[in-house]
């Protein structure tokens, strides 16, 4: 039957208003052929054409212009952040205020050399990082300067008359600090150091003669009721005009510095995206603390994170995309203590947290700092669907980003104001070192995005004109893809994303057998035995890994059935895998039987370590520092094997942030499941060194001691 010609217009109408009303499709879907990734293509382009690196570099420079190192110029900083997140349209924003005290808040701070000329070397006015936090009030005239080289008095002191002088460092100055004021009576220390030990493999002091370090004057130096000394950070150029100036005669500082401690307190600035889940929720970080002006370090990460907002909020309001499945979190804070404080009032909260993206250094220029952009995947204890997503990300990236002129100017990621810097872009094995690490330690799989190494990192070089308004529109994107997937995941599509895992879950695994391998291959003939078992245990390990990364997509709403096949298919290749392996051993004459077990590997096999819920962010130093006399002999085994660790892992090349804080990254395998010889072989897998079994027992023994672990038995 033929409708009149105004009821068909009328019908047209109502059902074009009804698809309108309707919400947008989800962005998650099957893998695409043109990307590789779990979203659809217009998707894709509109999460790179919608936000801006332009924009992220405006913010970078604001920030910059902040000191948040002290509570002052941090509290500024948040203020100006939570106003910034509700012009983005961040729901729910509020400042969450730390624990009030006392906070160092300096007014003035001014070193000047009075003879042979009097001029100012440097003042917190102009640089506030040359005035470390922690430093105390001082005032003095005609101060003889004393060279002690690196600070090591022993060494560089000897005979020298150090009190009531200044002395001049290369070192680190809490070194200089404890041995010149403490030991020595000097009144303050200046030092040109600027480069951290876990940055030496890319930057020694004097490479950029122009830099500032920064640092801090540790609390407690002094005794009870003895004002803090002072000490003043300078360039290693400064540092060899004042030495060549010592030796052509004495030389006299004027010293005025001006603190006091004022009570304050530093914020958590949070705020959401809220999803349609209730109880559910996808956590980004980036710490907003940091010395002026912390261009890269971490005024980058707290744009980025404030442009993904933006960019989201855009789209659904536009109809885009649809409000998330699970609600998008968001945090500034300060690092790590930020995180252990916000963790302390939420850890409780009825939600489930599926997942941390932490945003930390992300804008380096790439060519201009000798840098390179990196995500740092969970560890193999805490596999998730996470690592899939940001491995298919990265993939992407390279691929239309890795030359000027790429063919395909849809999927290109560039700033109008930025560089043509070529991207190499890739996820790296677990790394600590930023507020990941946290939720990890939480059990939450946390990624990290960052550029790592930097030239600049830690001194007054880490400004605006070295972060790449580019390389911040493509940190943007890298998260606004990885975060996409996990807040939006639901179980029409969950699925998909358990083939992307399935898929990349080949290659590692495929990874994991080559390393094992290739070890046993440049085996000598007495490393055979010891070196097999490891070698088959970190095949077992990878794949275990898999598994459970795809199990990961059960709560997203993945089906069981699909699920479990794809793991099945994991556990024949694995079995596959394990005999190659053997076969490579036997070829090599290596005996494939389990060996007689010592005294201290049944021990092993027997305890079943557990971290006591409350105890996850105790760290081991901790420990090792409240140790009674009689476990010192105990501390120095877990310690002496964590050095050899050290430096294996830095002789084969491994970046510091890998194996930074080695023993706590290891007391996180701790779950009530896994034995100390199960962890010994799991942590071999993750770093390939293999850790004494007698070093891990002391280690869990100490924490057990201390309350932080407990004993399944």
């Amino acid at each position: 039957m033929r409708l009149p010609l105004l009821a068909s217009l009328t019908l047209l109408c109502v059902t074009a208003l009804d698809a309108a009303a309707q919400s947008p499709a989800s962005p998650v879907g099957p893998i695409s052929p043109s990307t590789g990734l779990v979203l659809r293509d217009d998707i894709v382009r509109a999460l790179i054409h919608e936000s801006s690196g332009d924009r992220i570099h405006d913010h970078v420079q604001r920030l910059s212009l902040l000191a948040r190192d002290t509570h002052l110029g941090y509290g500024e900083a948040a203020r100006w952040t939570e106003a910034a997140a509700k012009a983005a349209g961040l729901q729910d924003v509020r400042l969450e205020p730390m624990a009030t005290g006392p906070q160092w808040s300096a007014t003035r701070g001014e070193l000047w050399v009075s003879l042979p000329h009097r001029y100012k070397v440097t003042s917190y006015a102009d640089l506030p990082m040359s005035l470390p936090v922690g430093s105390g009030s001082f005032e003095g005239t005609g101060l003889e300067l004393v060279d002690v080289g690196t600070g090591a008095l022993d060494t560089d002191s000897a005979g020298k008359d150090l009190k009531g002088k200044v002395v001049l460092t290369t070192g680190r100055p809490s070194l200089a600090l404890r041995e010149a004021v403490v030991k020595h009576g000097a009144v303050g220390v200046v030092s040109s150091y600027s480069t951290p030990p876990w940055n030496q493999p890319h930057r020694l002091d004097g490479d950029f003669p122009d830099q500032v370090g920064w640092a801090r004057v540790p609390p407690g130096l002094m005794p009870k009721g003895t004002p803090s000394p002072f000490a003043f950070m300078i360039s290693d150029r400064q540092g060899r005009e004042l030495r060549a100036q010592l030796r052509s005669g004495p030389v006299k500082v004027d010293v005025s510095v001006a603190v006091k401690e004022v009570e304050g307190h530093y914020s958590i600035v949070s705020g959401v995206i809220p999803g349609t889940l209730a109880g559910e929720e996808v956590v980004l970080t980036a710490h907003l603390d940091h010395y002026k002006p912390g261009a890269d370090d971490n005024a980058s990460g707290s744009a980025t994170v404030l442009e993904m907002v933006l960019t989201y909020t855009t789209l659904i309001q536009r109809g885009v995309l649809p409000p998330p499945a699970r609600t998008v979190r968001v945090l500034w804070l300060p690092e790590f203590e930020g995180t252990r404080h916000w963790f302390t009032h939420h850890a409780a909260d009825p939600v489930r947290r599926v997942a941390n993206f932490n945003f930390d250094m992300l804008g380096a220029h790439l060519s201009r700092v000798h840098s390179r952009f990196a995500i740092s995947a969970t560890p193999d204890w805490n596999a998730s669907f996470v690592n899939a997503v940001s491995e298919s990300t990265v993939t992407f990236m390279n691929r239309f980003n890795g030359v000027k002129y790429p063919p395909r100017r849809d999927f290109y990621i560039g700033s109008v104001t930025g560089s043509r810097d070529a991207l190499n872009a890739r996820l790296e094995r677990y790394s600590r070192g930023s507020d990941h690490q946290l939720f990890n330690d939480h059990g939450i799989p946390g990624v990290s995005f960052t550029t790592w190494p930097d030239d600049a990192y830690h001194t007054s070089g880490d400004r605006p004109e070295n972060v790449d308004p580019t390389q911040l529109h493509r940190a943007a994107f890298a998260g606004l893809s990885a975060v996409t997937v996990a807040a939006w995941a639901d179980p029409s599509n969950a699925l998909e994303l358990a083939r992307l895992v399935s898929l990349h879950g080949v290659r590692r695994v495929a990874d994991d057998e080559f390393n094992a391998r290739q070890g046993l291959a440049s085996a000598s003939t007495a490393e055979l035995p010891g070196l097999y078992r490891l070698a088959r245990a970190s095949v077992r390990a990878g794949y275990q890994r898999e598994r459970e990364a795809l199990r990961s997509c059960l709560p997203l709403g993945a089906p069981a059935s699909s699920v479990q096949n794809m793991t099945r298919l994991l556990e024949t290749s694995e079995a596959q895998a394990l005999s190659r392996l053997e076969a490579d051993a036997k070829a090599r004459g290596a005996s494939v039987r389990e060996p007689t077990p010592s005294e201290a590997e049944r021990r092993a096999r027997s305890v079943i370590p557990r971290r006591v819920k409350g105890q996850e962010l105790t760290p081991f130093d901790e420990v090792a520092n409240n140790t009674p006399p009689q476990d010192k002999a105990r501390v120095e085994t877990v310690q002496a094997a964590m050095n050899a660790a050290t430096v294996a892992l830095r002789e084969r090349g491994e970046d510091e942030l890998r194996f930074y804080e080695l023993a706590d990254a290891i007391a996180s395998y701790a779950n009530g499941k896994r034995s100390v010889a199960d962890i010994r072989d799991a942590a071999y897998a993750e770093y390939g060194h293999a850790f004494p079994v007698e070093a891990l027992l002391e280690l869990f023994g100490l924490m057990e001691q201390r309350g932080i672990m407990s004993t399944v038995r």
